[in-house]
């Protein structure tokens, strides 16, 4: 009897010690899952703003490239490349978005007419999976004939909304429909970094009383805040994207208008 118990504790010890893992297989199990988890995560896609020598032409049409790699390799697949360029002076608000084509080994490229000379600022938005980056240029359009005072002033103007500092992508690129739930989605970066953690709402607005409107919306990924709206008939409106960290005195806003079919 003594000889069987014996037999079934020692049994009862080997199973138990085959099941626990030691605190160094623990950790090593742990430091296996975390590299993997590591090596999922996708590297944010290099963008380059390839232009011809500055100062670029008046009023003809110049070549505007943007060269997408990603871990070192060209990224031709990437779902958009957009160039958002305005006149310094004139501000961002009077910016124009021109969808680029792609035309090989991870360059997509537009063609562009500058109407009038001056300093003019550029984005690049680029979107590559669920990575969102949108690097900045600046660029020289004509003979210049402003001096360092003027350009100062006109770059401190556009500080006002610390368009400087901060730049907000409204997604303007898909059809919006009348009647249907729209999805509009906004990429708000500050100093070339996803702006986090933001209260961001939509303000709707047209020559319609009915049609203004405030819409909350949804961090769905770094820098990137979405949501949904019906628009009540056709038409021209206006969204102003305003965001804000009040625990920081920071408040902003920018201006889109979009077509409703």
């Amino acid at each position: 009897m003594k000889k069987l118990l014996y037999s079934f504790l020692l049994a009862t010890l080997v199973l138990s010690a085959c099941g626990t893992d030691t605190p160094q297989e623990e950790n090593t199990a742990k430091g296996t899952e975390d590299e993997k988890e590591e090596a999922e995560v996708a590297a944010v896609p290099e963008v380059e703003v390839i232009t011809d020598e500055e100062p670029l032409p008046v009023s003809e049409e110049t070549t505007i490239q943007a060269k997408v790699t990603q871990d070192g390799a060209p990224v031709d697949d990437a779902e958009y490349v957009d160039f958002e360029i305005w006149n310094e002076k004139d501000g961002q608000d009077s910016s124009n978005t021109i969808e680029s084509e792609h035309v090989g080994d991870g360059v997509y490229e537009i063609q562009y007419t500058f109407e009038k000379k001056g300093t003019y600022q550029m984005y690049a938005h680029t979107q590559v999976g669920d990575l969102h980056t949108m690097p900045k240029v600046t660029v020289q359009v004509g003979e210049m004939k402003e001096d360092k005072t003027t350009a100062e002033s006109g770059h401190d103007h556009e500080e006002g909304h610390g368009d400087s500092e901060f730049m907000v992508h409204l997604m303007t690129e898909q059809t919006f429909t009348a009647g249907e739930d729209n999805e509009l989605v906004t990429h708000i970066n500050r100093m070339e970094q996803p702006f986090e953690e933001a209260k961001v709402r939509f303000e709707i607005s047209s020559d319609q009383p009915e049609a203004h409107k405030y819409i909350e919306t949804e961090e769905t990924n770094p820098g990137e805040y979405t949501s949904t709206f019906s628009f009540p008939s056709a038409g021209t409106y206006t969204v102003n994207v305003h965001y804000e960290k009040p625990d920081k005195e920071i408040h902003g806003h920018k201006e889109v208008k979009i077509e409703v079919k």
